[in-house]
């Protein structure tokens, strides 16, 4: 088999070239990528369209099958980039860079017809051909999934996408289609038969998490916990009713946060999360998969949704939960399941950890640049989350250091220039803003830079911004933002200050808070983004308490 595999460097445009020809292999698994998975891969695609670095996606496994080759492992990563492919084919108004990116999907010269550049499996294969792979098919949406989970997952990936691309200007949108094409990075490994395939995928999947993993720890739970039959049966069928809650990429996820709360180093592995979790269980497997696992899966759907049950508190706990879900990363959600589990019903327990807990996470995207300083505090926080008087002290886990609140407050004044972090703050600002409204990732609000980022030539934001060094300083700070529909940042894009204020305001009072202020500035210049910037920091270094190591409940 070594002699038979051939690895090389690619570039996605390498792999999806003239020529090339890819299927589905009839027994492998349907697209599963929900809707958080696709929408990371995009906000990393975005940071990387800005930063004008690369991206690497893994390894893409392939076994030699006559004139095509077959695909042992990257289906999920494939269909996601040719959905989203699909997307910046049918918003591109340029016939010429139409054609590049439909090249990339598919050779459409051919006398016999298309040549598919990915085949799916004969259940989702016709529906992502009408759907996604056909030009026109991605705006369009006439096509339906049918009963298919896998379709609905497409279809569901294809519309967030959809909302995504519209925010971006018709320069953003060239500028991530090239990134997809050029400057995503990966390993083309191809081998000979199918015993090389599988002994490479199963290698390569020890770095990530293999699919279906659930099920593999449900079957060595299972087997190996001295169940009776009747109980074996009854924790099987309450089993498949948890991944139907939580769908099997959420299930993987839940599973994972829990062998990371039961053991730090928690290695990958059915047997291993035997040993980390239930060995450390005081009832054993039953207790675990009859007390425990349906708890973790209700507090798993309450972090996820954003909607849960407190008492008095319910509204102004699920206020915080929505702004942890802005943050750009999910350090926080295992010692929020951790509290959930645990914690002893108090409303008031429940609002004081979740608003810390909400300081910490935006202090900690901001402040604690290191990752391995962040996963270390988060852990602490963990360990103490079933102690809330411990929790919750002055100089507890979630406390912020002095040095720590005077880096937030500097960070509040500079640069957001990730996309993820600039979103989650533009957010978060709102709900603090005089009559604004705590905002969710699902409520539909886009960033929206007042001062484009990219200025035309003959700009007429070249007469109030002619340094270009203060416009690089100055775009991406709390000061230029706005939050707008995406129909309406669609429309603003590059217009000059006087016609974006004026879309701003066409229909009355916008939406959004953090865009209401901008209706009495005549003019926006460096200074008036300066004094905003100035403004939006203090209001969010009061909403945070940033005087405090930690914060004071209202």
């Amino acid at each position: 088999m070594t002699q038979g595999l051939r690895a090389q460097e690619s570039t996605l445009a390498d792999l999806l070239c003239n020529g090339m020809e890819m299927a589905m292999p009839p027994y492998q698994r349907s697209y599963s990528w929900e809707a958080n998975e696709a929408q990371a891969l995009l906000s990393d695609l975005q940071d990387v369209s800005e930063s004008n670095e690369k991206h690497f996606i893994g390894a893409i496994v392939l076994v030699k099958d006559g004139d095509r080759f077959l695909i042992v492992d990257g289906q999920q990563r494939l269909t996601t980039l040719t959905i989203l492919l699909s997307v910046l084919r049918d918003m591109e108004s340029d016939a010429a860079r139409k054609d590049e990116i439909q090249a990339l999907i598919a050779d459409m010269g051919s006398k016999k017809g298309p040549t598919w550049r990915i085949s799916l499996n004969h259940i989702d294969g016709p529906y992502f051909r009408e759907a996604i792979q056909t030009p026109g098919s991605a705006v369009s949406s006439d096509a339906e999934p049918n009963d298919s989970e896998s379709q609905r997952r497409m279809k569901r990936n294809l519309e967030n996408f959809k909302k995504t691309v519209r925010d971006l200007s018709p320069d953003s949108q060239r500028a991530l289609a090239e990134t997809i094409r050029n400057r995503i990075l990966l390993v083309k490994v191809v081998v000979e038969d199918w015993d090389g395939g599988y002994i490479v995928f199963r290698v390569l999947n020890t770095r990530g998490k293999a699919p279906n993993s659930h099920d593999i720890i449900k079957t060595d739970l299972l087997e190996n916990a001295n169940l009776t039959p009747k109980e074996a049966d009854q924790f099987s069928r309450e089993w498949s009713e948890h991944e139907a809650r939580l769908s099997g990429s959420g299930f993987d996820d839940l599973l994972n946060q829990i062998s990371t709360l039961y053991a730090r180093k928690a290695k990958k592995g059915a047997s291993e999360f035997r040993k980390a979790v239930i060995n450390k269980t005081s009832g054993g497997a039953r207790q675990f998969l009859g007390k425990e696992l349906p708890a973790y899966v209700d507090a798993y759907v309450t972090i996820s949704t954003g909607e849960g049950q407190f008492g008095n508190m319910t509204q102004r706990v699920n206020e915080c939960l929505n702004h942890l879900r802005l943050i750009d990363h999910q350090l926080w959600r295992a010692p929020a399941l951790k509290f959930l589990v645990n914690h002893n019903g108090s409303p008031e327990n429940a609002f004081a950890f979740f608003k810390s807990l909400e300081r910490f996470a935006f202090g900690a995207m901001m402040a604690i640049t290191d990752q391995r300083s962040r996963q270390r505090r988060y852990q602490k926080i963990a360990d103490n989350a079933d102690n809330p008087r411990a929790l919750l002290a002055e100089n507890g886990p979630l406390s912020l250091s002095r040095e720590e609140r005077r880096e937030i407050s500097n960070r509040l004044r500079s640069r957001f220039g990730a996309f993820s972090q600039r979103r989650a703050i533009a957010l978060r600002m709102n709900g603090e803003i005089e009559s604004g409204k705590a905002l969710g990732p699902g409520d539909g609000a886009t960033v929206e830079h007042v001062l484009p980022k990219n200025l035309p030539a003959e700009s007429p934001w070249k007469n109030a911004w002619p340094n270009s060094s203060v416009h690089r300083d100055l775009v991406d700070t709390i000061g230029n933002f706005a939050l707008l529909s995406s129909a309406l940042n669609q429309k603003a894009d590059n217009l000059s200050f006087d016609e974006k204020r004026d879309l701003y305001f066409e229909q009355g009072d916008p939406e959004f808070a953090l865009t209401r202020d901008i209706k009495d500035k005549v003019a926006w210049t460096p200074e008036v983004t300066r004094n905003r910037t100035e403004h939006l920091s203090k209001i969010m270094e009061q909403a945070w308490q940033l005087d405090r190591a930690m914060p004071i409940l209202k």
